[in-house]
């Protein structure tokens, strides 16, 4: 019923929504808001493999370590500037639900600005790239693997596997539960709840700019990228309970896969 081809785009497209939703769901726990400036968290992620490329010679794939680095910084430098203070200053939900849409004008307009600073420095676009020429492939007998399948998979299942170790087999990954579950109760205990919270924006963030990447393997990337992609992501959090890590990835699975599924019998004649 559906060619390969189709199967791989699906994958491919659920592992960068699962990575998306993970990180939003990661936010959420300690915010209790949905953080609209998550989709631009990944086109900074685009555009530091973007930029590291085109001026280092650097291949997308390596420079994923450091757009990672970048976008939990990014995230935690976002944290501690505008929701920490505001919720120190006692911000209500809506507050915090406006502060994190100006974020979101902010990273936005920001790499608006930078993709029409670039041309002038580097003389190449920065809007409508892809990373696909970059891309390897490894065949199977009739079929042809893209690298992007194989890397983003391998990613995402050792972050979902790691993330599980790190949540219930280490002290940290238990205060981390304790202060998502009761940060009053959890600060009573010992438990540096702030230490907790940086740290959950960190992998946000980073999880959010490594998505990034594997997108611009798949599409024409330019600063509005993200913005396209954060009512799927948010489907795909709510879909496995916003407060729950590992229902983000059934989430983000189901919403890739029926998006591209969905197009695919859409788009064929009857």
């Amino acid at each position: 019923m559906f060619s390969i081809e189709v199967i791989i785009d699906a994958i491919t497209f659920s592992n960068l929504i699962i990575a998306l939703a993970i990180g939003l769901t990661l936010t959420y726990m300690t915010l209790k808001v949905p953080n609209f400036a998550h989709g631009d968290t990944a086109v900074i992620g685009i555009y530091t493999a973007y930029t590291l490329t085109i001026m280092l010679g650097i291949h997308p794939y390596a420079s994923m370590p450091i757009a990672f680095l970048l976008g939990g910084g990014l995230s935690i430098i976002t944290n501690i500037l505008v929701y920490r203070v505001i919720g120190q200053k006692g911000g209500s939900i809506t507050t915090l639900m406006i502060a994190s849409i100006a974020v979101e004008v902010i990273i936005r307009s920001s790499l608006h600005i930078y993709a029409d600073i670039m041309p002038k420095i580097t003389s190449t676009f920065f809007r409508g790239f892809t990373f696909s020429k970059y891309d390897f492939s490894i065949s199977i007998g009739e079929a042809t693997l893209p690298g992007v399948l194989i890397v983003s998979t391998l990613t995402i299942t050792g972050i979902v596997v790691s993330l599980y170790l790190f949540l219930t087999r280490t002290k940290f990954g238990t205060a981390m539960r304790a202060t998502i579950e009761n940060p009053s109760l959890a600060s009573t205990l010992g438990v540096d709840v702030e230490k907790v919270y940086l740290v959950s924006w960190f992998l946000a963030g980073g999880l959010a700019a490594l998505s990034g990447i594997f997108l611009a393997f798949q599409i024409p990337s330019d600063p509005e990228s993200g913005w396209g992609l954060l009512l799927r992501v948010f489907a795909a959090s709510v879909l496995g309970g916003l407060d729950n890590i590992f229902g983000a990835v059934l989430g983000g699975a189901v919403i890739g896969f029926s998006e591209i599924l969905g197009i695919y019998l859409l788009s064929k004649p009857p």
